[in-house]
């Protein structure tokens, strides 16, 4: 019966370039992380230079609500206090 072996004894036994391949496919997965990890770490410079191209309208439609609500609690304090300048 065939025994089944484990680790890089099989790597090495199992095929004349076993070990030429294994280092292969382990530089590809590691240039493939240290890329994604490339991605992640510039995806806010990316996103930060698209906002400023492509605006956000929902944004500017958030702090214009928000200054109108401003303008309306001040005009209502003003009244009911009779604080002025």
């Amino acid at each position: 019966m065939h025994r089944l072996s484990t680790g890089w004894q099989a790597v090495v036994n199992s095929e004349p370039s076993g070990l030429a391949v294994s280092v292969a496919g382990m530089t590809i997965v590691f240039l493939a992380l240290v890329l994604i990890s490339l991605f992640i770490a510039t995806l806010p410079r990316v996103l930060d230079l698209l906002s400023s191209v492509f605006p956000d309208e929902e944004a500017k439609a958030d702090t214009d609500h928000d200054r109108i609500a401003v303008a309306i609690a001040a005009a209502l304090y003003r009244e009911k206090f009779g604080a002025s300048k």
